[in-house]
């Protein structure tokens, strides 16, 4: 079976699939080729017979839920976002970016004047590069729904000037850092409307729900917390909530299909699990349904046969249990610093010209296997989370010392052990620079001359086979 696989930068991959492969089969060959270990965070979508937007269930058959199969056109979408320091490969991160330039574009997302000079500046630099008068465009019209004035477009020059130099993954980390602060950062949004017939938005989020009109302007925000049961029956879901007075309340929504309610409803129970839980209860991870033939088997076979089953919901592994499982698999896949292949990145400062015997310093360090080592010593010394900047940073009180301090400040949790972090103590560790400047001489180092005590062991007072010390 082939399956049309569009990635959120809209290029197509051709992945061929067995005729009763799973859901999971498609994506795992797909992150595969990508080179991605941190799948939990990705979904593949694709559009029902009445143009609402489904998520493929990855434990069930592709063929059970596709309506047609010549070829599958499916998207690969993230479907869980965490913050820019949680993410953990540079392949993920940039998969992350290009979803959220997408939301951008379409205007999901809503941010102030000041952030959207930010954002805009950051993107055209990892778009364009350097700044450049004739390439330069900038997206704060579509990021602030207003054109920008002469004295904004001059601000956003200026702000794009001063990233010069930074590669296109540290700008890609900072525009993300910057779009993870806004109020719908991770929101997934359903169409609906409510017992009155009036069109409305649905967001589902990390911490909650949010329910809008067309505009996306805010009627009513829903905690999870508050919410006692969710339930869907048709073309209908239906959430009970705890109001503050201790009433309870039903709220209704109806979707275009009967799969679009089961995709709100499973998007609430997976979306609160999956951020809110420590882990996935069995209740939620093993709940199935069958088919009529299905069911007719399990009343006169066997109840435990697999004939006809469905899982409800598809969902695994908390954030938690995702962070955890993806640093082990890299630690296990070989990969420096949790963050890069060795090889892969390089320290965007290096020391140049400076001469030994003839040869530069790097063309030393290529001849002495101790050399190459200080190096990996200097790359080891770069912040894990950004890899531009040097470690300067303690967290307290576990100890680790892992982030520059502009990471380091935006931390609640440490990354290593992930307790809880009460303030951030500023060290001072060796530089890469004065690291790799102990390679720049091919000469023997000079001995360490120190004051030699007067000694006050005599060799004429002891036999030969006790003295101490000798002088």
């Amino acid at each position: 079976m082939l399956c049309h696989v569009t990635r959120p930068d809209s290029v197509v991959m051709e992945v061929e699939v067995d005729t009763k492969a799973n859901g999971e089969d498609c994506l795992n060959k797909v992150c595969r080729k990508l080179g991605i270990i941190e799948v939990d965070y990705f979904g593949l979508q694709y559009s029902g017979s009445k143009g609402e937007n489904l998520w493929l269930n990855l434990r069930n058959r592709i063929s059970q839920q596709m309506d047609s199969l010549t070829p599958c056109r499916l998207r690969l979408r993230v479907k869980f976002f965490v913050e820019p320091h949680l993410i953990l490969q540079e392949q993920t991160r940039h998969l992350f970016f290009t979803h959220v330039k997408e939301d951008l574009h379409c205007g999901h997302l809503h941010m102030g004047s000041e952030q959207a000079e930010e954002l805009s500046a950051l993107l055209a630099q990892a778009e364009f590069g350097d700044y450049n008068q004739n390439t330069a465009k900038y997206w704060y019209t579509e990021l602030c729904g207003t054109e920008p004035s002469p004295a904004t477009v001059n601000s956003i020059i200026s702000k794009h000037k001063e990233l010069e130099g930074l590669s296109q993954a540290s700008v890609e980390y900072q525009a993300l850092q910057l779009v993870s602060s806004l109020e719908h950062y991770g929101v997934e949004w359903h169409w609906t409307r409510d017992s009155e017939g009036q069109r409305l938005a649905v967001g589902v989020g990390p911490e909650g729900i949010a329910i809008c009109k067309q505009d996306f302007t805010l009627v009513n925000r829903i905690s999870y917390p508050i919410i006692q049961i969710a339930t869907q029956s048709g073309k209908s879901v239906y959430l009970t909530i705890t109001k503050e007075t201790g009433d309870s309340v039903v709220l209704f929504f109806k979707l275009i299909s009967t799969r679009a309610a089961s995709g709100l409803y499973r998007a609430i129970t997976e979306t609160h699990a999956f951020y809110r839980c420590d882990t996935v209860t069995n209740a939620v991870m093993m709940q199935y349904s069958r088919d009529f033939k299905g069911h007719l088997a399990s009343l006169f076979l066997n109840e435990n046969i697999n004939l006809g089953k469905k899982y409800v919901f598809d969902i695994r592994r908390t954030s938690k249990e995702v962070y955890d499982h993806a640093r082990r698999a890299l630690y296990n896949a070989g990969v420096v610093d949790l963050m890069t292949r060795a090889g892969e990145r390089r320290p965007r400062a290096r020391p140049s010209g400076r001469r030994t015997g003839g040869r530069t310093a790097a063309a030393a360090g290529r001849a002495s296997p101790c050399r190459r080592s200080c190096r990996s010593c200097g790359e080891a010394l770069l912040c894990v989370l950004c890899c531009e900047e040097e470690i300067d940073s303690a967290f307290c009180p576990c100890g680790h010392m892992v982030c520059c301090r502009t990471c380091a400040a935006q931390l609640q949790l440490c990354p290593v052990c992930r307790s809880e972090v009460e303030h951030v103590q500023h060290v001072y560790l060796p530089t890469c620079a004065s690291l790799l400047s102990l390679t720049v001489t091919d000469s023997a180092p000079s001995p360490i001359h120190r004051p030699t005590a007067p000694s006050n062991c005599h060799t004429k007072d002891y036999p030969a086979n006790e003295k101490m010390c000798q002088t």
